[in-house]
């Protein structure tokens, strides 16, 4: 059976920043108090006018830097919460933007587990043979569904993109173990700008295009979900916490991080963590975390790495890879 590998990988952080102070200056708040209860320092904030097709293609560039040539692709997936049209999809646009004319593409909507998600997708159609060179982009400006006056949901996000290319393994990397469930739920929701909540002046008003986030609910089951993951995920692979090299976890809360690493029994200074420097980038925030740890050298061939993530939806999963 083919297997499939991350052949290359690439960031694109927008060039605004924002620190703790900046929200003590306009919110009941202070550094102390995000920090302690989120772990979060800073986040950065697409311009008012970049789009996701902007910060899209921009990833793009950092990744041909590095002498990738995309020609050769017939696959894009790209994971995003915000689009910028209904349709055509952002993919498809990228596509457009790339030439790439013997190629498919999608949109995928699984929120925080969007990169997830997608590398597992990207995986099967290689494995399949149906594929042989998928990008996976995760591209989020999730600033624009903030409401800046919410103190508990807008200290919390930041925008960005990151970009992995997936290609046929030769060898045994690769990889080895994958898991993806997910559970209707409304608590942590955008009311409006769907069918059954259409936007109108009187909702936008309401603030119901906003994020909104039920904090205590959505910890409970993501923490349990989290555990879920992994252990099922471990268990098709035959390995244990043990085996892993590098757990990158969906960069969301600090608190949810320090539960799964005490109730899985994973030492801490094996986790990879950027929530400090990014905040929460949604889909985004596993492939920010994997391309910072693999550019850092942290990560070598042979290495186990695995990815955990859990987001509206509710969606949760997990990917195992031979490095």
């Amino acid at each position: 059976m083919n297997k499939a590998y991350i052949k290359a990988l690439a960031n694109y952080i927008p060039e605004k920043m924002m620190t703790n102070e900046d929200f003590a200056a306009t919110l009941e708040t202070s550094n102390e108090w995000i920090l302690t209860r989120t772990g979060i320092e800073q986040r950065h904030i697409a311009a008012e006018d970049e789009t996701t097709l902007d910060m899209g293609m921009k990833v793009l560039e950092n990744l041909k830097k590095q002498g990738i040539n995309l020609d050769d692709v017939d696959g894009i997936i790209v994971p995003t919460t915000t689009k910028d049209y209904p349709t055509p999809s952002t993919s498809a646009l990228i596509q457009n933007a790339l030439g790439l004319k013997n190629c498919f593409s999608l949109d995928l909507s699984a929120a925080c587990s969007g990169y997830v998600y997608s590398i597992n997708t990207a995986t099967a159609l290689i494995e399949s043979g149906v594929c042989t060179n998928v990008l996976v982009i995760a591209i989020e400006k999730i600033t624009k569904d903030v409401n800046w006056n919410d103190r508990s949901t807008a200290i919390l996000f930041g925008d960005a993109a990151t970009v992995a290319l997936l290609s046929k393994s030769n060898d045994d990397s690769g990889v080895i173990a994958m898991d993806m469930q997910s559970r209707a739920s409304d608590i942590l929701i955008v009311p409006s700008s769907g069918t059954a909540i259409p936007i109108s002046v009187q909702n936008i008003e309401d603030g119901k295009h906003f994020i909104h986030m039920e904090g205590s609910e959505t910890f409970k089951i993501a923490v349990t979900e989290f555990c879920n993951s992994i252990e099922k995920t471990l268990k098709e692979a035959n390995m244990s916490m043990d085996d892993i090299s590098c757990f990158i976890p969906h960069q969301a809360n600090i608190r949810i991080i320090q539960y799964v690493a005490k109730k899985t029994g994973f030492p801490y200074d094996k986790i990879e963590i950027i929530l400090n420097k990014y905040g929460n980038t949604s889909s985004a925030s596993i492939g920010l975390a994997l391309t910072e740890a693999y550019h850092s050298g942290k990560i070598k061939k042979g290495d186990n790495i695995l990815f955990t993530a859990f987001g509206a939806g509710l969606t949760w999963g997990s990917t195992l890879i031979r490095w």
